[in-house]
């Protein structure tokens, strides 16, 4: 067996524009978990066997429309608050990459497109740091950039 070649979580980043021109992409510090998860919504169709209506039908599926999600939560640092807050505060959506910042032959890149930040979730508890769950959710088209 050929073991698989990996990445490890820290070559995960979620990075969001500063809506300058040029545009400038950082990751805010503190986020251990980092995540994005891309749905489908489909509408499904029952397609009967002409020749023989007897036999069970097969379902097909149209594509609807696509979504992406992105999540993190870690330490609320002091650095990033302000980030976090002006992205939620605002009413227009931010541009976002969620990078895999490895090679393009390692199959790095970033997805990107524009996110609203839907979720900004702020928790402490009496002997821990402040922690931060963010919830961000796709405005439009998300594409893919490969790395060089």
């Amino acid at each position: 067996m050929a073991r698989p070649t990996t990445y490890s979580a820290k070559l995960l980043l979620i990075q969001l524009g500063n809506g300058g021109t040029p545009e400038v992409f950082a990751a805010p510090c503190g986020l251990t978990t980092r995540g994005i998860q891309m749905t489908k919504e489909t509408n499904d169709v029952t397609v009967p066997d002409c020749d023989d209506p007897d036999l069970p039908a097969w379902t097909e599926r149209d594509v609807l429309s696509l979504s992406g999600e992105i999540s993190g939560s870690g330490i609320l640092a002091a650095e990033a608050f302000a980030t976090w807050r002006a992205a939620f505060l605002s009413t227009n959506a931010v541009n976002c990459r969620i990078r895999i910042n490895e090679t393009g032959a390692n199959g790095g890149g970033y997805f990107y497109g524009a996110f609203h930040l839907t979720a900004l979730n702020i928790t402490g508890e009496i002997g821990n740091k402040v922690q931060v769950e963010i919830t961000l959710i796709s405005d439009g088209e998300i594409q893919w950039a490969a790395a060089a």
